[in-house]
């Protein structure tokens, strides 16, 4: 049984490419930020896709800037395998602002 729940394309342009299934994923962004004497890289944003104790699948969207004390969780998208044929929405988004 095949229970990879998870898929991500990555392009990275001339250097490369990756595309996996997969049953969680963390992906984080980094991008070159001038702070002092020259530049570092500095995760901007992190994508977590887990499946939670209720068997649905979620991916967080998370945001993350230096001066803050916490990040900043701008989306989280859930989906559900229907169960027994039961009616349930395909996809739920919520875009409500939590810091984590």
């Amino acid at each position: 049984m095949d229970d990879r729940k998870f898929e991500v394309r990555c392009n990275a342009s001339h250097d490369g490419q990756l595309q996996v299934r997969t049953r969680s994923l963390s992906v984080a962004v980094s991008q070159l930020i001038n702070r002092g004497e020259g530049g570092e890289m500095w995760q901007s944003v992190l994508i977590i896709c887990e499946e939670t104790e209720d068997g649905s699948l979620t991916t967080k969207v998370i945001a993350c800037h230096p001066d803050w004390d916490q990040n900043l969780q701008i989306a989280c998208i859930r989906s559900r395998i229907s169960d027994q044929g039961k009616p349930s929405p395909i996809l739920e988004l919520d875009l409500k602002s939590v810091r984590v």
